[in-house]
């Protein structure tokens, strides 16, 4: 690719970046509203329901946007002391909750008694439709167990209400599941091992009956988690490993729960494009050669 490429396609990413930070308001406040959401349906839905209680009932939210200095506007942090507080970046999140950065929301809006101090499991599905909801309520056809269905790369993260914890463990499989060739193995970035200080946050409003926010920085996961400049290589249980690359498409599946009590949906959400750190570092490379060029060009045309 020539220069006056590489240039382009800097500038036109930075246009983006700019044009994406104008989009409306995203509320971050566990939950109390959702303006900037996008309602997914009822976790008993056909098409949605994959696994688990018949009964257990909660709405379900995504939210895709650029960071642009937000900042939560209610609801409470779930999260283990002296972990960063709000979007602040830590000593294991670096370059997290960014200008510019893509970020990724899930919420959950509970019913009934359902609380907001059980648990959730997140998990990113990298290739295709490994997990599928469910063909009717109460179905047992339906793909909702990471063990069983993930692709090698994919990877969970556990969210732990019960003891106040938040973002908790995050594991990346380091083969496809059972059923799908492989031992279903895996290693895990504990809480402790990175002080709960990961490139996610929580936030609820309420306990029974309410509701949880979770946001996901892809652009930082992917630099993290994916072999990035500035990734993660101590603290894993079976040897570091690397998450896959995040696409357009990611095919999720969610887990949330008290005991045995628990509901499994499943669904897909768009992205957008999230660089890898790779590209990143052509475009950065590529603006900066484009504006010595032009700083050269103005300084010949001086001179001349």
């Amino acid at each position: 690719m020539s220069l006056q490429k590489y240039a382009a396609v800097a500038t036109a990413a930075l246009a983006l970046s700019f044009a994406a930070s104008s989009e409306a308001a995203v509320d971050i406040n566990g939950g109390s509203s959702w303006g900037g959401w996008d309602s997914r349906g009822n976790s008993l839905a056909v098409g949605l329901w994959g696994s688990g209680s018949t009964t257990r009932s909660y709405d379900i939210y995504t939210s895709t946007f650029i960071f642009n200095n937000n900042a939560p506007t209610g609801g409470t942090q779930v999260s283990k002391a002296g972990t960063p507080v709000g979007f602040a970046q830590g000593a294991f999140s670096t370059g997290a909750f960014a200008n510019g950065n893509t970020i990724l929301g899930i919420g959950l809006d509970l019913n009934g008694a359902a609380s907001t101090k059980g648990s959730t499991f997140v998990t990113f599905g990298l290739q295709g439709n490994a997990y599928q909801a469910a063909s009717a309520l109460g179905a047992t056809d339906g793909r909702a167990f990471s063990d069983e269905w993930a692709n090698k790369n994919d990877f969970v993260f556990y969210f732990d209400g019960t003891t106040g914890a938040g973002p908790s463990n995050l594991a990346v499989y380091t083969s496809d599941g059972t059923k799908q060739g492989g031992t279903g193995t895996y290693s895990s970035l504990t809480g402790t091992n990175v002080g709960f200080d990961y490139a996610t946050r929580m936030f609820r409003n309420g306990e029974v009956g309410g509701s949880i926010q979770m946001f996901f920085d892809l652009t930082a996961m992917q630099d993290l988690y994916g072999g990035g400049p500035n990734a993660i290589t101590s603290g894993w249980t079976a040897g570091q490993q690397e998450i896959g690359p995040i696409g357009n498409n990611l095919n999720m599946y969610v887990w949330n729960g008290s005991g045995t009590d628990g509901g499994n949906v499943v669904f897909n959400v768009a992205t957008g494009a999230v660089p890898e750190p790779a590209t990143w570092a052509m475009m950065i490379f590529g603006f900066g050669l484009a504006g010595s060029l032009i700083r050269r060009r103005r300084a010949g045309m001086k001179a001349a």
